[in-house]
């Protein structure tokens, strides 16, 4: 039967310390300039891997230039409950 040592209370924090910082290397990045995003994401602003600040609009992720994002199905939504002028 093998021996089983036991770790000192320093030791599993160190261990654990590890083991969450190499999880945290390993996440995947966050996301990038034409990649798809979802409706819910549709305004959200993030800084992208060379630093730009990208904005989800129309289901992707564009370089923000200030412009107003756009949510083709809700803006359609919202256009159909508008009464006719």
């Amino acid at each position: 039967m093998a021996c089983v040592r036991r770790l000192s209370g320093a030791a599993t924090l160190a261990l654990a310390g590890a083991t969450l910082s190499a999880a945290i290397a390993s996440a995947a990045p966050g996301p990038a300039v034409g990649q798809p995003c979802s409706g819910a994401e549709i305004g959200r602003k993030v800084t992208d891997a060379q630093g730009r600040t990208i904005m989800c609009t129309n289901y992707r992720w564009q370089v923000y230039t200030g412009q107003t994002p756009s949510h083709p199905w809700a803006d359609q939504q919202r256009n159909d409950s508008e009464p006719p002028r």
